[in-house]
């Protein structure tokens, strides 16, 4: 398993291409690095950062001997993180880890990155250095989160989302939901600023509202028509009744059956 963790990458005049399977923070550190995600990418020197998402493939390209990144590696199953997203109300994987994203630090965060660095350097014990990736790990992902919803309700402040327009894309699709990637295309958005949007308009989620839209089908089709219950989970793309029914009461309070008896 993954597991979270802060380091120092001396990457010097290497190249190399590859990706992983949980999600990675860089930060620019010592000399220069060119890296390139699937749709763009950049120079990474102090002051710069990235975002990558697991399972996102890059490349990089050291530019000096002394070319070194700060990393830090994150368990998406750290109960830490858990608790990050609890308490601060986060979603990591629809918000800072939707998609591989650069960023600008301020100048306040680049005394953090000399601090962690040295805190890295200087860890000598297993114990210690347990306590210090965690400790680190959860200082610059909660300040990139809130890096990268600043930068995203600063460019989102007159953008709306389109009720009739949402509705419309996954009423094409209820028999295969769309994912965050597909709704973020249908509506010429990035899948961070779809979340944001949703969640400043409507409150929740982006597959939230899906499930939604899903379940005010299934109220509609069991009030007005006598089609079965397993025809109209199959037309909404669940994979057999139970998890329907399980869906629906969530949602609703009470299983399919009675909204159908409340109908007559």
């Amino acid at each position: 398993m993954q597991q979270t963790q802060a380091r120092c990458n001396l990457i010097a005049r290497t190249s190399g291409e590859h990706c992983h399977d949980a999600p990675q923070l860089m930060l620019g550190w010592r000399g220069a690095m060119d890296y390139e995600f699937t749709h763009g990418g950049g120079r990474l020197v102090l002051g710069q950062a990235a975002i990558l998402p697991s399972g996102e493939p890059h490349s990089y390209l050291g530019r000096q001997d002394e070319c070194e990144v700060f990393v830090i590696d994150l368990d998406a199953a750290d109960p830490c993180l858990a608790s990050l997203e609890e308490s601060c109300t986060l979603d990591l994987r629809e918000s800072l880890f939707a998609e591989p994203r650069t960023l600008s630090l301020p100048p306040t965060l680049l005394p953090m990155v000399e601090f962690a660095t040295a805190q890295v350097k200087a860890a000598n014990d297993e114990k210690r250095v347990r306590l210090i990736n965690h400790q680190l790990a959860m200082l610059f992902v909660s300040q990139f989160s809130q890096l990268v919803d600043d930068r995203d309700m600063q460019a989102m402040q007159r953008q709306r989302l389109s009720a009739e327009a949402l509705n419309r894309f996954i009423d094409q699709r209820l028999v295969s939901p769309p994912d965050n990637a597909e709704l973020a295309d249908a509506m010429h958005l990035g899948q961070s600023q779809l979340h944001l949007l949703c969640q400043r308009q409507f409150g929740m989620s982006p597959q939230q509202y899906v499930m939604n839209r899903r379940v005010y089908w299934a109220r509609h089709w069991l009030r007005h028509t006598q089609r079965p219950i397993g025809a109209i989970a199959m037309d909404l793309g669940f994979a057999d009744v139970s998890s329907f029914s399980r869906a629906f009461r969530r949602r609703v309070g009470y299983p399919p059956t009675q909204e159908r008896v409340r109908a007559d």
